[in-house]
């Protein structure tokens, strides 16, 4: 199952990529500038208008430019403004820091402390929403507060974005309370990460009930002023919008309920001041967000919905997405080599922000080099054939001990290969997955993927049942079970 419970963190290995890094001072859209084809490259593929990304190093900052901002009108450019979608979610994130900080709050507080009374329902198993599960996005709340499917009559995918918009017109604070108070959690707080914007909106909230002032004046006291940001929440200039979109012109998502979850709007000479304050960590607040919280780098944490790994070279290193219904964005930061990244596109929907990260891999290794022993591991399985998956890592290994190979980056790894039409080496990546995660229903699946495009029927019946006893939850292993069964 190439889907998890969070974004996947993507292996940096394309072969046009194993170079040595490239001056940082080289300018945007000079002879010879490898990232402008890359652009290009990424609009023609994801279909997209324009792009904007800022590239930071070492407190520099250097933008590139593709596309345009409104189609037959203004080109991309630093200053063009996009909708970030949820990596606001680390902003809401920031200022609930602040308020820890302040003691206004503590991380382990049950939210119900600042609400009415009524929400008994924000409790179960005998374990209440605290402050820590928003943040680390296990509150275990529904994704949207009413259902933006169901509870809008099931319009079209098409139609969506429009009832959404027209809806949340007339939709006040004290409508998203009532309906909160009859919401039903999906599973223990604490227990698994998923998405939900219903907990970023509470989070916003209960931030402006503690400090008495509307979110956007949170955002402009926290983040805004102190970065020298611009607003990213009132009214924007039109001339510096961009439009977004998914094949057609999709409307813009200025509802001030979600804005805690999804709703500030910046270009990357903001977003480059954010990333850089980030990777400089000198605010307290800043640092405090960065601290895992749930998981493990080795694998993957989150921190206040910062989601947190280790790098194929083991470095550390920060991450997050967002969309909306026209735009998607991407941005990460390795704090040791004092790099970070953002890429900002007005186009939506998840494949996109899928592109974008891969995007943002190459980008690093072009700026900051790819990892040695990756790269060497490549080669060695590439001579081979992945002959031997397991000794050609332990040889690499020897006299590169840095290299890190998480679950994700190998699974990652594996779908490549099998996109690629080579399911037998694909197959020899996946039981090497298997063999190091052996309780992971994730890991099970995407082996039985492989068995199964070599024609195993049996084992991948074996892979997929052994996934869902893993997970009975797992519906892609129940599905892909039940087809080959009826084929038996």
């Amino acid at each position: 199952m190439k889907s998890g419970w969070l974004r996947r963190d993507l292996l940096k290995a394309a072969p046009a990529l194993a170079l040595g890094a490239v001056p940082f001072a080289l300018r945007a859209g000079v002879p010879g500038d490898p990232i402008a084809a890359r652009l290009d490259a990424f609009l023609n593929d994801a279909k997209a208008d324009g792009i904007s990304i800022a590239i930071v190093r070492d407190g520099l900052t250097r933008y590139h430019d593709a596309g345009f901002a409104v189609r037959g009108g203004a080109r991309a450019s630093k200053g063009t403004v996009y909708e970030i979608g949820s990596i606001t979610k680390t902003f809401t994130g920031l200022i609930l820091a602040h308020a820890i900080r302040e003691r206004r709050v503590a991380l382990t507080d049950d939210v119900r402390r600042y609400l009415p009374a009524g929400f008994d329902n924000l409790s179960k198993d005998g374990r209440a929403v605290t402050f820590a599960d928003i943040v680390t996005t296990s509150s275990a709340l529904p994704d949207n507060v009413p259902d933006w499917k169901a509870g809008l009559g099931n319009p079209s995918p098409a139609e969506l974005p429009q009832r959404v918009v027209e809806f949340y017109k007339d939709y006040t604070q004290g409508d998203f309370l009532r309906d909160l108070a009859k919401a039903s959690l999906t599973d223990t707080p604490g227990r698994e990460p998923r998405h939900s914007n219903t907990a970023s909106q509470l989070l916003g909230i209960v931030l402006s009930r503690i400090y008495g002032q509307p979110y956007a004046a949170l955002v402009a006291r926290f983040i805004e002023r102190p970065l020298r940001m611009r607003e990213g929440t009132g009214d924007i200039p039109i001339e510096r919008l961009a439009i977004g979109y998914d094949e057609k012109a999709m409307p813009p998502l200025a509802v001030p309920l979600i804005m805690p979850a999804g709703g500030l709007r910046y270009g990357t000479a903001d977003m480059a001041r954010y990333i850089n304050a980030q990777i400089a960590a000198d605010d307290p607040a800043i640092l405090q967000t960065q601290q895992p919280l749930w998981g493990t780098p080795d694998h993957q944490a989150i921190g206040f919905h910062w989601i947190i790994a280790k790098a194929a070279d083991s470095r550390l290193y920060y991450r997050h997405s967002g969309g909306s219904f026209g735009c998607s964005s991407y941005c990460e930061f390795y704090p040791s080599q004092r790099y970070g990244i953002v890429l900002l596109t007005n186009r939506g929907n998840g494949d996109v922000q899928y592109q974008l990260e891969q995007l943002a891999g190459e980008i690093h290794d072009i700026v900051c080099g790819a990892p040695v022993g990756l790269a060497q591991l490549r080669r060695a399985l590439e001579a081979t054939d992945y002959a031997d998956v397991p000794d050609s890592i332990a040889a690499v290994r020897q006299r590169h001990p840095e290299l890190h190979l998480n679950e994700d980056r190998v699974n990652e790894w594996g779908y490549r290969l099998l996109f690629g039409k080579r399911a037998r080496a694909a197959v020899a990546i996946f039981a090497y997955n298997v063999a190091a995660n052996p309780l992971s229903a994730n890991a099970h699946d995407s082996y039985a993927d492989a068995l199964s495009a070599i024609g195993d029927k049996a084992g991948a019946m074996a892979a997929y049942g052994r996934a869902l006893e893993l997970n009975p939850n797992n519906d892609h292993s129940a599905e892909r079970l039940a087809e080959l069964r009826k084929g038996t």
